[in-house]
């Protein structure tokens, strides 16, 4: 199907509801049953996305995914329905607490980011200040998948199915247009389509998709071979050492080709390097092909990891001198985040420090990590699955 193997666990998710969508249209066909339509809002915005170029599932989703933080910032930050559902779940995954960064941009509510991610840091060190490693480990496990991951999937059903429909009735329509499918929607849509039709529409897509790798840019390659962009990527300047380690090794081993998110963060420490292993000539800034620079090292003395990467290191170990130093570390943190939290009441008249200014964003790096794969949401070594698989 379409040549392409499921790169990562979202992917393969989405293929599992992709076919039970495409028996659930069997069995009712079977039946005798009516089809249901998409509505005319849903079906003309998909027309809409189709003259445009690039994939139109990615564009829809990226913006559900991005209003759907930003409401939840400008709404829900102080509701404690929202504090218990993130509580459970650990906040968000990788992707998705990167992607605060933009939405709070947004709605002008970085301080909202801030308050989210403080209550979690702060139930973090109760737990783990009172019942060490073992405390810590099981805190470490979410207890429900990411809240944003949970959005995605179902929109992206929605989407796909709409678009299926649609394209039954205009074949032309999905694949002879502006718009390209990138591969992994086009892989699970033609799932949701009925087997008689298959063959014929990957035809049309595989040609479409050839064109339009002939044809695009770089990036533009990057975004059909794998999906979208995320919203924020992490910068280049990692404060965890794992993450340094693991990012370096992205490119070096190839295993920036695993996931979306994989090729994204490689495409951003070494787009010259990646964009050889596809095939592509492309040009830094100099006008010549060049290894990438290193990325840099921390520049504390102590780095602390970031938590996906000490929950390993605590399973593995059970050591209590690497949650000793993360527990100072974070008590560092939670109290220059009381800080710049404070400063958002009107009545603060004081100066931030630099450490209470970058706080809210080493926040997000500790809970989300640096490099993707390593995040309270992704597989442990000998884990048999993950919440947001």
């Amino acid at each position: 199907m379409l040549g392409l193997q499921r790169r990562s666990g979202s992917t393969g998710e989405l293929h599992r509801s992709a076919r039970s969508h495409g028996l659930m249209a069997r069995v009712r066909r079977l039946l005798g049953a009516r089809e249901p339509a998409p509505d005319r809002y849903l079906a003309r915005t998909l027309e809409e996305e189709l003259e445009l170029a690039g994939c139109p599932v990615c564009r829809l989703l990226a913006r559900k995914e991005l209003r759907g933080l930003e409401a939840m910032l400008w709404e829900q930050v102080t509701d404690p329905l929202t504090h218990r559902r993130l509580l459970a779940s650990r906040g968000f995954c990788f992707e998705h607490t990167w992607a605060l960064i933009p939405a709070g941009r947004l709605v002008h509510s970085h301080y909202g980011v801030a308050i989210i991610l403080d209550r979690l840091l702060r139930d973090f060190l109760a737990r783990a200040g009172a019942g060490g490693v073992e405390a810590a480990r099981q805190w470490l496990r979410p207890d429900a998948p990411c809240p944003a991951c949970e959005w995605n999937r179902a929109a992206e059903d929605t989407l796909l199915w709409a678009l299926a429909w649609l394209g039954e009735r205009d074949p032309g329509l999905v694949a002879e247009g502006p718009a390209a499918l990138c591969r992994p929607h086009a892989a699970a849509l033609i799932e949701y389509t009925a087997a008689e039709r298959r063959p014929a529409l990957e035809r049309r897509i595989l040609a479409r998709q050839e064109r339009a790798l002939r044809e695009g840019t770089a990036e533009e390659r990057l975004l059909l071979l794998f999906g979208r962009r995320p919203h924020e990527l992490p910068p280049r300047g990692v404060s965890c050492p794992a993450c340094v380690r693991t990012r370096r090794s992205l490119v070096d081993d190839g295993s920036w080709q695993r996931s979306r998110l994989h090729a994204w963060v490689a495409w951003l420490d070494a787009p010259e390097r990646v964009g050889e292993a596809l095939g592509w000539e492309i040009l830094n800034l100099n006008g010549r092909l060049g290894d990438p620079a290193p990325l840099r090292a921390p520049e504390t003395p102590v780095a602390p990891l970031c938590l996906g990467h000490l929950r390993q290191l605590l399973v593995t170990t059970g050591s209590r001198e690497p949650l000793r130093a993360a527990i100072e570390d974070l008590e560092r943190l939670a109290e220059a985040l009381e800080g710049f939290i404070a400063s958002a009441d009107y009545r603060f008249t004081g100066e931030l420090t630099p450490a209470q200014r970058r706080s809210w964003r080493q926040v997000v790096a500790r809970f989300a990590g640096e490099t993707p794969g390593v995040g309270l949401h992704d597989l442990l070594p000998g884990s048999p699955g993950s919440q947001c698989e």
